[in-house]
């Protein structure tokens, strides 16, 4: 039992899937300030720099309660106000935080980190090395319950200890080469403040709102939450006694738009200086706009995600390799990239594996080429003939199916969607895309079995530094719960297990591309293009982080990019 899975916690929405099938809705990349605006230290300084705000669609932060939060959005919140031990670079390197070094065991099963002295929480008292154990330890004693999302970040931990005021020992179950990616999603918390709220079986802590409203907050992050509206602007303020490099930008906010039109709008008449997440058709609208720069960041996944082994009752079909790549024939990727992505994205066969991090993988993953003739005559070959409607039958069912997709990213995908829907028709495949709240838990199904009349997901998908997590969620372990494909294969859960704890770089290198190449075989999904976030904004400001994967700024914004962005007057 390799005692991955958290249960789930009010639905699909921990943070980590959020990050994997859910953040391409509010992917948050960069950020942009306007002209206009109030100084961030007011009065005649001449170095102080404007209120920085940023427009996003669809990103409300629904909680400031860190054990809660279920989204990106969530999560940005999370990570402006609480230390996080370790962080990503730029350059998707893990990199000090609170925790300045760290070593571990021969064993691999003990890590030891030094935290920075000196950091203190906005109500003044020292962060120590006992706020972290004491988090990762009652994180990983409620992860049935309210610990659930938070416990993700925690896998193959037994326990934690202080040592000192400024050494912390992690102990693991085995080693875990994913630990340090894992470990840099999880907020260090106040003890003082959350011990009364995790007692017992940490019933209160769903009491903590979090809302500044209500009283001041102890937090120890590069900012904290000064006004919090979750469909409207939530603005964030500069912790002066924060322990890392100080933002240049004194205040900055976060503001909801429903539509890519009003964010655009307000883009262009200077009330917001930064908008993240355009849908490639949009980008049209803002062309020759004075002062306003549009590029691409990032790197997140289309996908059609069909199910296999579990759920395909009613479609058997779809369990056969030879089907899906049938359907892969018959999908003109580049057409859909310059069409509906205006050139924003590249042609894509590729499954959850960051081919940007070359470490991990030896080859990339082809192309499929696109071969409608090729396509159908497979279907043709295994008898599946069209009816006087044009629909194939297999089975004695037509071959019309399904696909959940998120009713926010209709904008973007929506394009692509009814493009794929053309090129299947041409093979006498009906595909049909559902728009709806949460995808995947209509995908799962209320009993998890998988029986709710989808046979898919349609939708972007976020990649990770690390490959382990892309990798677990086609573990049949995971069935139920994050592997919305309904995919098992004994084979290729072995070699799952064997990479996660496989500690030599080479070793497990050779055990992935073992792993991916099951994947690819069995046509587990099917890969329509890789796409960056489209973002625009005012070209005064300057050194706006190219964030490298989906999420981007989830990994370092907090300390290490957003300190260097600066308005030039």
């Amino acid at each position: 039992m390799k005692q991955r899975v958290a249960k789930r916690a009010g639905g699909w929405g921990s943070r980590v899937i959020a990050a994997l099938l859910l953040t391409a809705a509010v992917i948050i990349v960069a950020g942009c300030g306007g002209t206009s605006g109030t100084s961030s230290s007011g009065g005649s300084d001449s170095s102080a720099q404007p209120v920085f705000r940023l427009g996003v669609q669809s990103g409300t932060i629904q909680t400031l309660n860190p054990f809660m939060g279920s989204y990106t959005s969530d999560q940005v919140a999370t990570n402006m106000q609480y230390p996080l031990l370790i962080q990503y670079s730029q350059d998707l390197e893990v990199q000090p935080d609170l925790a300045e070094s760290w070593t571990t065991s021969p064993d691999g099963k003990t890590w030891t980190f030094k935290l920075k002295s000196g950091g203190v929480w906005t109500d003044g008292k020292p962060i120590t090395a006992q706020d972290a154990a004491f988090t990762i330890n009652e994180v990983l004693r409620l992860s049935d319950g309210v610990g659930a999302s938070l416990s993700i970040y925690l896998v193959g931990v037994k326990s934690a200890k202080a040592v000192d005021p400024t050494t912390l020992d992690v102990k693991l179950s085995s080693p875990q080469a994913a630990f340090l990616s894992n470990l840099q999603g999880l907020p260090v918390l106040p003890e003082h403040v959350w011990a009364p709220l995790t007692a017992g079986n940490g019933g209160k802590v769903k009491t903590f709102t979090g809302d500044p409203s209500k009283g001041p907050l102890v937090v120890a992050g590069p900012f904290v939450v000064q006004k919090w509206e979750t469909n409207g602007t939530t603005i964030f303020k500069r912790v002066d006694t924060y322990y890392g490099p100080k933002s240049l930008i004194d205040t900055w906010g976060w503001q909801v738009f429903s539509n890519a039109d009003a964010g655009i709008q307000a883009l262009k008449a200077g009330d917001i200086d930064c908008l993240a997440g355009i849908p490639a058709t949009s980008v049209d609208a803002l062309e020759g706009a004075p002062g306003i720069q549009v590029e691409g960041f990032g790197q997140g996944k289309l996908l059609i995600g069909l199910l296999y082994n579990k759920g395909v009752s009613a479609h058997p079909e779809l369990g056969d390799p030879k089907v899906r790549e049938a359907l892969n024939a018959a999908i003109n990727r580049q057409a859909i990239v310059d069409s509906a992505f205006r050139g924003f994205g590249n042609a894509d066969g590729s499954l959850f594996m960051p081919q940007f991090v070359p470490q991990f993988m030896t080859s990339p993953v082809p192309v499929p080429a696109f071969d409608a003739a090729k396509a159908n005559q497979i279907l043709d070959d295994l008898g599946f003939a069209k009816g006087s409607d044009g629909i194939r039958v297999a089975n004695g069912a037509k071959m019309s199916y399904k696909l959940a997709a998120l009713t926010s990213r209709k904008a973007t995908y929506g394009r692509a969607a009814d493009a794929i829907r053309q090129d299947l028709a041409a093979i006498g495949v009906d595909f049909t895309v559902a728009w709806v709240d949460d995808p995947a838990g209509a995908l799962v199904g209320p009993k998890q079995n998988y029986d709710n009349g989808y046979q898919g997901y349609f939708g972007g998908i976020g990649l990770m530094p690390d490959p382990d997590w892309s990798l677990y969620v086609f573990d049949t372990e995971m069935l139920g719960v994050y592997n919305v494909f309904g995919y098992s294969n004994p084979a290729y859960d072995k070699l799952y297990t064997a990479q996660a704890t496989e500690m030599d770089a080479d070793k497990r290198k050779a055990l992935i591309d073992q792993a991916i190449g099951i994947l690819q075989k069995d046509q587990v999904e099917i890969g329509v293009l890789s796409q960056p976030t489209i973002v625009a904004w005012n070209s005064r400001w300057q050194n706006i982080p190219d964030a490298a994967y989906i999420g981007g700024w989830l990994g370092y914004l907090n300390q290490d990019q957003l300190s260097r962005i600066s308005y030039q007057k």
